[in-house]
């Protein structure tokens, strides 16, 4: 199973005219990052809350937003008069004016609501939030388990066709020591009928055998069986895990590599870069899983 990075999921719980909506949006990261943009009266929820996304979301930048309301009636509603008085004063002396009350009611701490005093985990303010942070994480992770899908057909796919562009690599190799023969044979033909120059059968053997030597690709090609086979138990395991895959992309562009320095051959080489523009699409997929 594959999960997207990206993704969005809203909720609300409501509970005794109170209603907690929890907004998350999340984009590609290589690590996880938390930003939680919550009310002042939530600050002492902010470290479970935390805890709860990181226990289902592994890897991103994801975007929290919580919003309170409530039904207005008087007794839901605290003023601080003593840290009011105290802004009062503070800013009446610094700018020698009257400051409004309006003003006053909009800075930080001096309004809270009854939620802001339920702490205990056990309280029915904990666990509104609670459920409203479970409802928007499951709604965020139906839609990432629906991209990751696409994504992992598309990655079938290519990996489908670098599987086709490995075997006629295979299927080529051989013929590349042969054609080398051949030519370096016409070669030699040449020179002794000009330069009369002579060679034993032996000399012409030692330069094809260290040719043979140079361009063998059979272990890169061994490799390339084995990542491509680890790429497919990976992406069809039950966990989604986009930093292996992106370790295995990197080893499998790596032996293509090897394969298009060492091969000398014309139609390899086209192979190759075939190969590379494929294993760029997966690498580009890849990012984008969890």
């Amino acid at each position: 199973m594959l999960l997207s990075m990206t993704g969005q999921g809203v909720a609300t719980a409501s509970a005794e005219g109170t209603s907690v909506t929890v907004e998350m949006r999340a984009v590609n990261n290589r690590h996880l990052k938390i930003n939680l943009r919550s009310p002042d009266s939530l600050i002492a929820y902010e470290s479970a809350i935390e805890k709860q996304i990181r226990a289902s979301v592994g890897r991103g930048t994801v975007n929290v937003n919580i919003k309170i309301e409530k039904d207005s009636r008087a007794d839901d509603f605290r003023i601080d008069t003593a840290l009011l008085e105290s802004y009062r004063m503070t800013l009446e002396a610094y700018t020698g004016t009257a400051v409004s009350l309006e003003h006053l009611l909009t800075l930080p701490g001096i309004v809270s609501n009854s939620i802001q005093g339920k702490g205990n985990a056990g309280s029915s303010g904990s666990q509104l939030i609670k459920q409203a942070v479970a409802d928007a994480i499951s709604h965020f992770n139906q839609m990432r388990t629906v991209e990751g899908e696409a994504l992992r057909n598309d990655l079938h796919q290519q990996l489908e066709r670098l599987t086709e562009l490995v075997e006629s690599v295979r299927q080529q190799a051989p013929h590349v020591i042969k054609n080398y023969s051949d030519r370096i044979t016409d070669k030699l033909n040449q020179l002794l009928e000009k330069h009369n120059i002579t060679l034993t059968d032996a000399d012409i053997v030692r330069e094809i055998g260290l040719f043979a030597d140079r361009c063998d690709i059979t272990e890169e090609l061994v490799r390339l069986d084995s990542h491509i086979s680890q790429f497919n138990d990976v992406m069809n395991s039950t966990m989604s895990q986009g930093r292996k895959l992106d370790f295995i992309t990197q080893e499998l562009f790596r032996e293509i590599n090897t394969i298009g320095s060492k091969a000398n051959d014309s139609l390899i080489a086209s192979y190759v870069v075939e190969a590379k523009t494929v294993i760029e699409r997966i690498r580009e997929q890849v990012q984008n899983i969890q």
